[in-house]
């Protein structure tokens, strides 16, 4: 009777008759056999991306050999010339196995029978791996550690290929020689991160470090995601819905970390950048900005000195809170155009009821202010008037004008008690006269001096030039001393860019025959250009 095999491992059983004289080097190979099954370790350095774990009945193989290497129980590979995942193949896919595999390798092992289900170690991972043995339907599975009862310490490195699972409720980690910082589970909360040292700065870090080489523009560096991946609708609702992004804002140097604060959120979408903060300091707002407080307050400055004020139910305030005199807020409309010409508005103020609720012209602009350009812009040119506009039906239009001259126009009636200075009133002056001569002049409004030309003749010179001589000018004699003289018709006789003539005129001759000269009190001018 011929020796048979046994399936797994390969030993020799010795039929009747047989090995006549060599049956005990049969048996001692096949002790070795099973001595190398049972406890038997080997090391394989990976020569490619492929290794064959051999089995021969009835042979033992020498530790250089891959002959019948398939009989040992733990196995330690390393990288040797493998560049890529590496695939071992378990020849004789009827034949079971359990193996325990240390992968000290920088690769990914898969282990196959040739054909059915595979299993894969990661690098730097140890598992138990195990084969069914069935022909037709071949399985290597892997097996991670057990339940451990009890406290686990490990004094070195731990690896640990799938799960882990703490399953108090107050479970802890603590990290450190002294356990000073832990993370404790908080029931049906989350996690709870501290620093146990009771001394000044010793707050908890928490550092998101890229294992990138080479940063560039927009690289993400680091992102907290905020995600609901079980929603049960599905779709949009188990995309990010919130995130905060570190992202460069350039290329890394020695000399260079600009990175921005990128805020993401999301509506109908994965969390896309509503807000961010600049590695300037610069904050962007993709909409609105809210301020719910009744007094939220903005400062500006290094010192905070400007502030804008929410006033409850009234408006805003701007304030300079320095207290020394000439320490006023200013208000500065500026226009980024770079080429002013005629007409272009540098700035403007409107005011408006956009809620009216009768709608049409009611929530057109009512009022406003704009500074518009009277002419081209240059070095020595900033010509500007101020343009008031209002309106009645409709949005609002120019009525009155403050042109860059001074002059003020405007499209309806001025009333007032008084008016003076260089724009409605051109010129103006009382001439002071006493026995006919010119003594002085008062109340000058551009008015640059008086001539007596004789007997109630007297000249006044502008001091700035009219704009021509169809100016409107009102001329009178005044007596005011009470002697009742019959001073006459007083009128303008002649007038320039640069003067005017005042006469003034006896009723007639007989009646002031007595009189040497025509002798009044003083003569008034005011002239409107």
């Amino acid at each position: 009777m011929a020796s048979t095999f046994t399936t797994n491992t390969g030993i020799e059983k010795i039929g009747n008759g047989e090995k006549a004289g060599a049956w005990g080097t049969t048996t001692n190979t096949n002790f070795d056999i099973i001595d190398r099954s049972s406890s038997g370790y080997k090391k394989i350095t990976l020569a490619g991306n492929t290794h064959t774990l051999d089995t021969t009945d009835g042979a033992l193989t020498t530790e250089s050999s891959s002959t019948s290497d398939a009989r040992y129980v733990v196995y330690e590979f390393e990288t040797g010339t493998a560049s890529g995942a590496v695939t071992v193949t378990i020849n004789d896919n009827d034949r079971s196995f359990l193996y325990l595999i240390q992968n000290d390798s920088n690769q990914t092992i898969t282990f196959t029978y040739g054909s059915g289900t595979t299993t894969s170690v990661a690098a730097s991972e140890t598992s138990f791996i195990f084969g069914n043995g069935d022909s037709s339907s071949p399985v290597i599975a892997k097996f991670n550690v057990a339940n451990i009862t009890g406290d686990l310490t490990v004094s070195g490195d731990a690896s640990i290929g799938d799960d882990l699972s703490l399953t108090s409720d107050s479970a802890v980690l603590n990290f450190g020689a002294d356990s000073e910082v832990k993370v404790t589970h908080v029931a049906d909360t989350g996690l709870n991160i501290k620093h146990t040292a009771t001394g000044d700065d010793k707050p908890v870090v928490l550092t998101l470090q890229t294992g990138e080489t080479d940063i560039q523009a927009n690289d993400v560096i680091g992102a907290v995601n905020f995600q609901a991946p079980d929603e049960g609708t599905g779709s949009d609702a188990t995309l990010v819905a919130a995130g905060i992004e570190a992202v460069s804002e350039g290329d890394f140097a020695a000399d260079n970390n600009a990175t921005k604060l990128s805020f993401k959120t999301g509506a109908s979408e994965a969390a896309s950048e509503k807000m961010s903060l600049s590695s300037g300091g610069d904050l962007s707002v993709s909409n609105d900005l809210l301020l719910n407080s009744d007094s939220s307050i903005i400062k500006f400055g290094s010192d905070s000195e400007i502030t804008l004020a929410h006033v409850h139910d009234s408006g805003l305030t701007v304030k300079h809170d320095a207290s020394g005199d000439d320490k006023f807020p200013t208000i500065s409309l500026a226009t980024g155009d770079n080429d002013i010409a005629v007409n272009d508005k540098l700035g403007v103020i409107n005011f408006i009821a956009p809620d009216e609720g009768a709608g049409t012209d009611a929530i057109t602009v009512g009022a406003g202010i704009e500074a518009i350009s009277e002419g081209d812009f240059s070095a020595s040119v900033n010509t500007t008037k101020l343009s008031f506009k209002t309106a009645t039906s409709g949005a609002a239009t120019e009525t009155m004008s403050l042109s860059s001259g001074g002059n003020l126009t405007a499209s309806g009636v001025i009333t007032g008690s008084s008016f003076s200075g260089t724009g409605i009133c051109t010129a103006s002056c009382t001439v002071n006269n006493g026995g006919g001569t010119v003594s002085a002049s008062s109340n000058n409004t551009n008015i640059a001096g008086t001539v007596d030309n004789g007997v109630g003749d007297v000249s006044v010179t502008f001091t700035n030039a009219l704009s021509g001589t169809d100016y409107a000018a009102v001329v009178s004699a005044i007596d005011d001393d009470g002697t009742n003289r019959n001073i006459g018709e007083t009128i303008v006789h002649a007038r320039s860019t640069t003067a005017s003539q005042l006469k003034t005129f006896r009723p007639s001759a007989s009646e002031n025959s007595a009189r040497a000269v025509f002798d009044n009190d003083a003569i008034g001018f005011v002239a409107f250009d």
